[in-house]
């Protein structure tokens, strides 16, 4: 979405509601990176996010992002489509220890949630709210502080 800004931000204002409807209506991806030293001090790796054209990405673009229409909940959810995000392919960099969870945090869009998905939660929400989910908050950290599924317990006891 910072790349969607850039762009429009090189037009006078006035007409960004004529780049905002030309840039919906023409683009097949926008694809965006991010160099992020390596873990091994051998260079930096690029963390890629890939934004495709769909009815609902074009609608965001056109209109503007606002409260529950955001790009990145758009590419969360359009992965069987091939998008990603910044922090999805930083979380598994971190992971595979291909960078640092420094360096990690630093490039992340959200480091908050970048942390809380490294824990085993998928949003802030799920943290802030776990007596929706039927969770409760105690057993919320437990699971997040065992490594849940990504098995990084070891990396993320460093962090507390």
């Amino acid at each position: 979405s910072k790349t969607i800004d850039r762009i429009i931000g090189l037009y006078p204002k006035n007409e960004e509601p004529v780049i905002r409807n030309r840039l919906a209506q023409t683009f097949g991806y926008i694809i965006s990176q991010r160099l992020i030293p390596r873990a091994d001090g051998r260079g930096r790796i690029a963390a890629v996010e890939i934004l495709k054209s769909t009815p609902r990405t074009r609608e965001y673009i056109a209109e503007g992002e606002s409260e529950g229409k955001s790009l990145l909940d758009a590419m969360h959810d359009g992965k069987h489509d091939g998008m990603q995000e910044f922090d999805f392919v930083i979380k598994d960099m971190i992971e595979r220890k291909d960078i640092t969870l420094k360096d990690g945090l630093a490039f992340s869009t959200n480091p908050n949630n970048l942390m809380l998905a490294l824990k085993g939660l998928s949003s802030t929400e799920e943290f802030l709210r776990p007596e929706e989910s039927g969770v409760t908050a105690t057993a919320a950290v437990r699971v997040g502080r065992a490594g849940g599924a990504n098995g990084a317990a070891s990396m993320l006891d460093q962090i507390e």
